[in-house]
């Protein structure tokens, strides 16, 4: 069961070796000033001025309820999301995977988190509209087939087009996913099996065809898609409730998926309309704003070093450097610091915690640092505290969970994991950490359905190696189903 710490997998960054130097100039530095606004539903952080911060956060809370009346049977998992939001494209784009205009995260366990340029243009917002609706569905939805969670995604994205005063348009057909859907259709029996990897084909292909199933099932097929929905809510294995809503389309069926696959391209060709209906806009947006010290500045960089393009190793030194000038106990630098410089990290950590004693992100520290069984019950109590200090923090659940199941008390585990489940559905490691914990009671018939919904999580960005990793479980879960039940195992797959 992986253990999810305070910094990403450092072997990539110490490997980065392009990029030039750092003009980034912290707050104490006489950089730009770093600002936290958090409101009831997001906390945003960015060195924007204040008004155009606060115009953001604005904007933020507003989309939620414009998604939030566009779905009104889901709902969001607990908690906040946090926003990262740099002022101009130039910085966003040092952090940012290539070609991406904004992206969300929402696998590394921790709060979900989307990263972003603070200029916000119009495709922008709509990405925004985009992946507020994957929180939303991550809530309500206990399986999502990939080309259901992206379809009504990308139905959402029309939600991004400024309309004065509360009137809102919902599923506008997206000019450029339409145009695409025309001239590469995906057919329905390929669709229905994506696993959300792209393939041989381009993976707006994907996407376009999945808004247009969505929006034919919508539009033609309203009772059965509710039907579909109802089920998949419940947890219903995808093949399984799509055959129940519609058997006339069930893969088996001979001619069932040709004939949607007829019905798709001429929905496609014909007139597309959208709702148009009025939202309930708040008419105030409240938030709490205080002021980001300089360190903190320096971890959120360093928390997305790894996503942006590659970097010298020389300048996350710098950047680790300075931190410490800064805070010589922070943390984050300190961890890096013992991977960078192959320093004690026991002594670093137990440094880390004397000196920010209500930090749970030094207590991590402290217990990942801990190795060996002699050290199990300081590395339970350092795990502990920080799931303490940090209660609605999946991964710091995460990762008790994951202590008291290595020392073989999966019974003890159970209700952390679960906890950690309820507040990050969205996140493979804490589904597959649950699914491990269920597989270790004996409940290997209860840990599949997790395990299989923690590989429907995977990004589609997700190495391959992930998602080999989290398959192989699910093949030895079905398979200590089968010892269980006096059936022989079957041979593993390659």
């Amino acid at each position: 069961m992986l253990r999810l710490g305070a910094l990403v997998v450092l072997g990539s960054l110490l490997g980065a070796c392009m990029g030039g130097a750092r003009p980034f100039r912290c707050p104490d530095r006489g950089g730009a000033e770093w600002r936290e606004l958090a409101s009831d539903h997001f906390v945003l952080r960015t060195d924007l001025d204040a008004g155009r911060a606060a115009l953001l956060v604005e904007r933020f809370e507003r989309m939620r309820a414009a998604v939030a009346a566009a779905l009104p049977v889901a709902r969001p998992a607990p908690g906040r999301v946090e926003v990262i939001a740099f002022r101009n494209a130039a910085e966003y784009a040092a952090f940012a995977p290539d070609g991406a205009e904004g992206y969300y995260l929402r696998s590394e366990g921790g709060p979900p988190r989307i990263v972003l340029s603070g200029e916000l243009r119009p495709d922008q917002r709509a990405l925004l509209a985009h992946e507020i609706a994957h929180h939303f569905l991550s809530g309500a939805f206990l399986r999502q087939p990939r080309w259901f969670a992206e379809g009504i995604a990308v139905s959402m994205e029309s939600l991004g087009v400024d309309v004065p005063g509360g009137v809102l348009e919902l599923g506008a057909p997206p000019a450029a996913r339409l145009a695409r859907a025309r001239r590469a259709p995906v057919p329905a029996r390929s669709l229905l099996a994506w696993d959300g990897t792209a393939g041989e084909r381009d993976v707006l292909d994907w996407y376009a065809a999945s808004w247009l199933l969505v929006h034919y099932l919508a539009s033609a097929r309203p009772d059965a898609f509710t039907e579909l929905q109802r089920r998949l809510a419940a947890g219903e294995p995808p093949d399984a409730a799509w055959r129940a809503a519609f058997p006339e389309h069930d893969p088996a069926r001979p001619g069932g998926l040709e004939a949607l696959d007829a019905a798709l391209a001429a929905h496609a060709r014909g007139r597309l309309e959208a709702q148009t209906r009025e939202l309930a806009v708040p008419v105030a947006i409240g938030y709490f704003e205080q002021r980001i010290p300089s360190p903190e500045v320096h971890a959120i960089r360093l928390a997305l070093w790894q996503h942006g393009p590659a970097k010298r190793l020389d300048a996350l030194r710098a950047e680790v450097e300075e931190t410490l000038t800064e805070d010589p106990a922070h943390p984050i630098a300190l961890q890096y610091r013992a991977a960078l410089w192959r320093e004690d990290p026991v002594r670093l950590a137990r440094s880390a915690v004397e000196a920010h004693p209500l930090d749970p992100r030094a207590w991590t520290f402290l217990a990942i640092s801990l190795a060996g069984p002699a050290a199990a019950a300081e590395r339970e109590d350092a795990f502990r505290r920080a799931s303490e200090l940090a209660p609605a923090n999946a991964a710091a659940l995460h990762n008790l969970a994951a202590e008291l199941l290595a020392q073989g008390r999966s019974g003890e585990a159970l209700p952390v994991a679960r906890r950690a489940v309820q507040l990050a559905p969205w996140s493979p490691p804490i589904l597959a950490g649950y699914a491990a914990v269920l597989s270790d009671l004996g409940q290997c018939v209860a840990a599949m359905p997790v395990q299989q919904r923690a590989i429907d999580a995977l990004p589609e960005r997700a190495p391959a190696l992930a998602r080999r990793a989290l398959a192989g479980k699910l093949d030895a879960y079905a398979q200590q189903c089968r010892v269980a039940s006096g059936a022989p195992p079957t041979a593993a797959g390659p």
